[in-house]
């Protein structure tokens, strides 16, 4: 006889179905990891997620991987995201070549899609404006921080760890500050120009500090001051188990705001990876998502502070009026701070050797070329081609008089600034023949590219008194598309040209250094051919 709490036959059944229901369902979950698993086991409504890769600055890439972990693929626009770790500047020279270019893009700062904007003439999607931030801070011992009224203050600060400015966002930062805080202001901004020649003259001690944990050690070890982001400095903190203080002067700081990009380049994904971006931000916005990041040191999209008291606490944001006086700035920081990397060309074709005065224009050039060689620190890498039509034999236009080597490295018995003097001296005794210009420089990029060194300024430097004469060699619109498609945003080689006489043609030759952001001039008188030279040799641009 059934007893007081027995319930019919089949209702025993069916609790005893739900019930092993339940428990199967809990170990799918726990020995399967999740919900992925039960949604495997009873079917998703995504059926087999598509994949889109997502290529994130280093710095926010690792928390990223735990938000899209701890995201359900449904969530994610029913989507599988690969989240890979990637310098900035990469991902930004892959967009612009169209190469190994990723679905979606999560770069430090909005600064890198600018960039890539301004290298491609296309427009960039985004997802999101910003999906995390972190202010710039000056860190230091603690108890040993000094007090900065502004970031120009600072930048005046002997010994200041600010990394490269032209390798990341961080190391920009504290120039950009000064930048954002002098405004308008000519004389404010010659300032800033001002206070960065002792820190760019210092910067051949400290290339290796790019890497801001690099300068929070060197910090520990001997003390200063060191740039880098707050959630650097927090995440270094936790890291090595000690504290360090940090600080941002009253006028503000320079936020990196990790926009998420849409670069999916095909056409008929495109669409399709804007959606999973979106769904991406809305999982980064959640409430857990947001406590993921906060957790990793990073502020929201707001830029409000971190809670419990960690960080610098409130920081005004500051934001550059004049883009194009900051970028000018940075390009100035460029030449005062990072040698030359050069391979010159001089132009040995049968009309170098009309009259140029009471001189030769080969032997005018030759004169430029010896004061140019003077002019160079022991710490530039030149190296020396001459060229004219077959010159080089085997229908080669071009022969090699010195590689490019450091001016003091030892060649047999002399050095390289001596070596490159006397084949200087030898080009009067070359001139010959045709101008086979067209060939002639794109070997010559090629050749700087790939030895490219990013602790320099690397530049082909062209002179020549005529136009491309070789009519076996590509042509103007082939050599101006090959520069522009290979040229690399993050690896620059830029082509600087010197026209000597009217008879050159000033045209060509300038958009052959614009397809590179090189600058060109002409000497139109025999008088301007030496100074011309030297100002060449001054004028460097790239990043």
């Amino acid at each position: 006889m059934p007893g007081r709490h027995s319930v019919p036959s089949s209702a025993t059944g069916s609790r005893g179905f739900a019930k092993y229901v339940v428990v199967a369902v809990a170990l799918l979950l726990v020995v399967g990891g999740g919900v992925f698993v039960a949604q495997k086991a009873f079917g998703s409504p995504c059926g087999d997620p598509a994949s889109y890769s997502l290529a994130a600055d280093p710095a926010i890439a690792p928390v990223l991987q735990k938000i899209v972990d701890d995201t359900s693929a449904e969530n994610l626009g029913c989507a599988r995201i690969d989240v890979s770790a990637s310098e900035s500047g990469q991902v930004s020279a892959a967009v612009a070549k169209g190469a190994d270019v990723p679905s979606l893009w999560i770069p430090d700062s909005s600064l890198w899609v600018g960039k890539t904007v301004r290298s491609t003439a296309s427009l960039i999607d985004l997802a999101s404006q910003s999906v995390a931030s972190t202010p710039a801070v000056l860190a230091a011992r603690k108890d040993e921080v000094p007090f900065f009224d502004t970031w120009l203050t600072a930048l005046k600060l002997e010994g200041l760890r600010i990394g490269n400015p032209l390798a990341n966002t961080t190391s920009d930062a504290a120039i950009l500050g000064a930048v954002a805080e002098a405004g308008s202001d000519e004389k404010a901004l010659d300032s800033v120009g001002t206070a960065l020649v002792p820190i760019a003259q210092a910067q051949a001690a400290t290339r290796g500090e790019a890497d801001p944990t690099v300068r929070l050690d060197d910090l520990v070890a001997d003390g200063g001051v060191a740039v880098v982001s707050e959630q650097t400095y927090l995440a270094y903190q936790e890291e090595k188990d000690l504290e360090l203080g940090a600080t941002a002067p009253p006028t503000g700081s320079i936020f990196l705001n990790f926009p998420l990009a849409v670069t999916e380049p095909e056409d008929d994904r495109h669409e399709a990876a804007k959606s999973v971006g979106t769904a991406l931000t809305a999982a980064i916005e959640s409430e857990q998502g947001q406590q993921a990041l906060s957790d990793a040191g990073f502020r929201s999209a707001d830029n409000a502070p971190l809670t419990s008291d960690r960080g610098i606490g409130e920081v005004t944001p500051l934001t550059i009026a004049d883009q194009q006086a900051a970028e000018s700035t940075l390009k100035q920081y460029q030449a005062l701070a990072l040698p030359s990397r050069a391979l010159v060309m001089e132009d040995v074709s049968g009309s170098m050797n009309y009259s140029a005065g009471a001189n030769s224009r080969i032997a005018m050039t030759v004169q430029a070329s010896e004061t140019g060689n003077r002019l160079f620190p022991d710490n530039a890498s030149m190296g020396l081609w001459a060229f004219s039509i077959g010159l080089g034999g085997g229908g080669q236009d071009y022969r090699e008089l010195a590689p490019i080597r450091q001016m003091d490295d030892e060649v047999g018995n002399t050095s390289q600034r001596e070596v490159l003097l006397q084949q200087i001296r030898t080009l009067p005794s070359l001139v010959g023949g045709n101008t086979g210009l067209y060939d002639t420089a794109l070997a010559a990029f090629r050749t700087v590219q790939e030895g490219y060194d990013p602790d320099a300024v690397n530049s082909v430097i062209i002179l020549t008194d005529g136009a491309n004469e070789d009519p076996d060699s590509i042509s103007l619109d082939e050599l101006l598309s090959t520069l522009r498609a290979e040229q690399d945003p993050s690896r620059p080689v830029v082509i600087v040209t010197i026209g000597i006489t009217d008879d050159a043609d000033a045209g060509v030759l300038q958009q052959i250094s614009a397809a590179t952001g090189g600058t060109s001039f002409v000497a139109r008188n025999p008088a301007e051919i030496p100074n011309v030279f030297v100002n060449a040799l001054r004028s460097r641009s790239g990043r």
